[in-house]
């Protein structure tokens, strides 16, 4: 039995699929199958992918499309290791990335799910910048955004279905890693093992931007009300100022509405606190709910006029 499963489904992406590939054939630690869902694609994806002779490579094809979480799920369930690393068919993992994560798997038994830095780069791969997130500050941010690129991840198989897999058509991995995170340890290498292409056919950005934009919304307020109470109250535009998207709070031309939403960023900070997780480090929490705080005072300062912003300085140190 091989060490790690990584898991690519592919829907057509001939531009960029045989680089993936290529990718993970050339890793330092070769004892993986490479377990490929060819998700009904109508380009020269899968004639690519045959093209291969690696004894690695498993090739699965669906007969519909059955979209990206039910993909993954099924490649989950016919993955034939406890660790599972998901690759995407546009982007490159780094020659030491499986080993590093194997690695880090084995030295901490408890970790459930593990990610990575990435560089950011264009279709034609050049680079646009390098996603440092600190490892501390991933359980509290994790409340607001989804700080894990999805195929820098390797996670436990078990732990997967033990959260009920991926269960949401959009953004479905910020919808599975919060899950893990309430029951499990979460992760993250500080070295960049990835690169992340940004294209035309992205999702997230391009393709299904408003489904996924609302599917990130509704999954925040459940994270903020999990901790806050079901009968806690946040605005779409509080939200989306917590989120460092300041346009919609703005247009209220209102100060108090943004006091307000500083309040309940004090508020959902006090009761992360307060809330049992085996994520949770305090110290950790309080530093990067200041800098949340800060970040967010410092761009909406920048956008104020002068009275507002004297206004707003003098009454934010009123908020504990």
């Amino acid at each position: 039995m091989p060490l790690v499963t990584v898991l690519m489904p592919v829907y057509n992406a001939d531009q960029f699929v045989g680089e993936a590939i290529d990718s993970i054939l050339n890793q330092t630690l070769n004892d993986f199958e490479l377990l490929i869902i060819n998700d009904a694609s109508t380009d020269k994806s899968l004639s690519i992918i045959k093209s291969y002779r690696d004894s690695r490579i498993r090739l699965i094809n669906n007969e519909n499309n059955l979209g990206i979480s039910a993909t993954l799920n099924k490649g989950i369930h016919f993955s034939g290791t406890e660790l599972i690393a998901r690759m995407d068919a546009d982007d490159i993992s780094h020659p030491t990335r499986l080993q590093k994560q194997y690695d880090f798997f084995l030295y901490h038994p408890e970790c459930a799910l593990l990610s990575s830095w990435v560089n950011v780069v264009s279709e034609d791969r050049e680079y646009i910048h390098t996603e440092k997130f600190r490892s501390k500050y991933y359980y509290y941010n994790m409340t607001f955004d989804c700080w894990i690129y999805h195929p820098t991840v390797m996670y436990k198989k078990s732990a997967v279905l033990n959260v009920g897999a991926y269960s949401s058509p959009y953004s479905e991995d910020f919808d599975l890693f919060w899950h893990m995170m309430r029951k499990y340890k979460i992760d993250n290498i500080e070295e960049v093992l990835l690169d992340y292409r940004i294209t035309s056919q992205s999702l997230h950005q391009v393709t299904k931007k408003v489904e996924y934009d609302q599917a990130l919304h509704r999954q925040t307020l459940r994270n903020i009300k999990h901790y806050a109470g079901r009968d806690f109250y946040i605005s779409y535009e509080e939200i989306q100022c917590l989120q460092f998207k300041l346009d919609p709070i703005l247009k209220l031309n209102s100060i108090n509405a943004i006091l307000n939403a500083f309040k309940k960023l004090a508020i959902i900070t006090r009761e992360i606190l307060n809330c049992a997780n085996p994520n949770l480090d305090k110290k950790a929490v309080y530093e990067a709910s200041y800098h949340r705080k800060r970040y967010i005072r410092n761009k909406l300062l920048t956008k104020l006029s002068t009275f507002n912003n004297l206004i707003l300085r003098i009454r934010l140190l009123l908020i504990k």
